[in-house]
């Protein structure tokens, strides 16, 4: 066996690790409850489909906006829309989750809630991709129909939903994945009657000591998820080679929903930073643990990045094999509980040794979403040039170090930096892996439970601190690192 085989095999092997542990150390002897896991799993089900749906039907009216900002003299603010769009869903849950409970007072509870947070979240990330679709699949059509003088609603009915159809469904059914194996969010606004499979699997090993249980449930959703990522991966699109004009899909009203949901994140947010300001001196007993917690989320942000960066860099260098980019493509990650768990099983838990667990579980849970935030696309556009170096004599190392490595090492160090600003904002991995608040993220998750909203809030601007502090190092040295290998 090669190297490059035996590096393949093993990092399959890390994402599926969790599982060959439990299964190893917990034999199986008899199913879960049937009533429990059936409970459990029609929530989990109905969160992610009304999610889904609701975050389709956003989506879709967004996507208007952004359509209508491309074509106009306002074009400029199209980015800018495009971030406010995406934001929310690449920020950690943390801010989004503060944002909305301060803003929607009282908040409701259970699957609403849950729904409500996952549509505010996911939306814009629909309407992004939305109008990329009908950019590069059917402007031509659309252009034609508004030139024949058709109405809206003919052309929606009869070219948009035909042409488009599967490529929405495909979209749904991708956030309905995302949805369905959230934890955080449910963990925090699902209440007693919002248990999730992913909150039924936290509180079997927690709470019950049940682990055999525990393993069943997280493999049964496993195998549903992997099953629905297979499908929801399956989607091409095409460009067109010119810009078209879609009047006939634009809509301002579109930008006035992207707005609005904007305003009520930054209201939220905002107005409890402000009103959490004079009550700071309140934490005036956290204030020696700041400073480590600071630092903490510093490490814990920085080593997740690189390991990242150098995971994303393995599949670079173990690409291509068909069988080994069907299972990062269609394996989202294990079980949130049942990963940490099984961390928590391997060696001391005390000292250091958090550093190192949370730093491997959200590695673990992070990349193969990060492959598929752009990292196969990069991948498949090099291909040609990776088999012109191989036709050329060049061993797999040396096309990794000179044809992939300084190409990729960018959006390696966006993704990886991302990577980073998620672990900065995680509290949900950190609670079960941490013993004690370690973390700036874990300290304002504690302020959050214990109904201290404002004074969570203003302590999470710290932790947006460190996150950006986290992202540029890695972004701006992985470009350094390019032009250093490619002058």
């Amino acid at each position: 066996m090669s190297p490059r085989q035996l590096l393949r095999y093993s990092l399959v092997l890390f994402l599926f690790f969790p599982f060959v542990v439990l299964v190893y150390e917990f034999r199986i002897v008899e199913l879960p409850e049937l009533s429990e896991l059936w409970w459990a799993f029609k929530n989990s089900f109905f969160q992610a489909f009304f999610s889904a749906f609701f975050s389709l039907i956003l989506g879709i009216w967004a996507a208007q906006g952004l359509l209508t900002l491309a074509r106009s003299r306002w074009a400029w603010g199209r980015p800018i829309l495009d971030i406010l769009c995406l934001l929310p869903n690449f920020l950690p849950p943390l801010f989004v989750l503060l944002a909305i409970l301060n803003a929607v007072d009282p908040f409701p509870m259970g699957v609403i809630g849950i729904v409500i947070v996952h549509t505010l979240m996911n939306f814009g990330l629909v309407a992004v991709l939305v109008a990329g679709l009908i950019e590069t699949k059917i402007g031509a059509m659309a252009e034609l129909a508004y030139v024949e003088g058709a109405s809206r609603w003919l052309f929606v009915r009869k070219g948009l939903l035909p042409y488009l159809k599967k490529d929405l469904f495909l979209l749904g059914l991708f956030v309905f994945v995302i949805c369905f194996s959230s934890f955080s969010v449910p963990l925090i606004v699902g209440g007693g009657k919002g248990t999730t499979l992913e909150v039924l699997i936290y509180e079997k090993i927690r709470l019950s000591g049940d682990w055999g249980s525990a393993v069943m449930i997280a493999f049964l959703q496993s195998v549903f998820i992997f099953g629905l990522s297979l499908i929801a991966g399956r989607g091409q699109s095409s460009s067109e080679s010119r810009p078209s004009n879609l009047n006939i899909l634009s809509g301002y009203s579109g930008i006035y929903i992207v707005l609005l949901v904007s305003l009520i994140y930054m209201w939220g947010y905002v107005e409890g930073f402000i009103e959490g300001l004079p009550q700071i001196s309140t934490l005036y007993e956290l204030q020696s643990a700041l400073i480590w917690n600071f630092l903490g989320s510093l490490s814990m942000g920085l080593i997740t990045g690189a390991l990242c960066f150098g995971g994303l860099m393995l599949i670079a260098y173990c690409w291509p094999k068909f069988w080994f980019g069907k299972i990062l493509s269609g394996y989202v990650a294990p079980s949130t509980s049942l990963a940490c768990f099984c961390l928590l099983l391997l060696g001391p838990n005390e000292g250091f040794y958090p550093f190192i667990k949370i730093p491997i579980a959200l590695t673990l849970l992070s990349l193969t979403s990060l492959f598929r935030m752009g990292w196969d696309g990069e991948l498949q556009r090099l291909e040609s040039q990776i088999t012109v170096a191989y036709s050329l004599g060049a061993t797999p190392a040396q096309t990794f170090r000179e044809v992939l490595l300084p190409q990729m090492a960018p959006r390696a160090g966006i993704l990886a930096g991302l990577a980073s600003v998620w672990a900065c904002g995680d509290f949900a991995v950190s609670r079960i892996l941490g013993h004690r608040d370690l973390t700036l993220a874990m300290t304002t998750e504690s302020l959050m439970s214990g109904y201290r909203i404002h004074q969570a809030i203003v302590l999470s601007s710290l932790v947006l601190l460190v996150g950006i502090i986290c992202f540029f190092i890695f972004a701006g040295g992985a470009r350094v690192l390019s032009r250093k290998l490619n002058p």
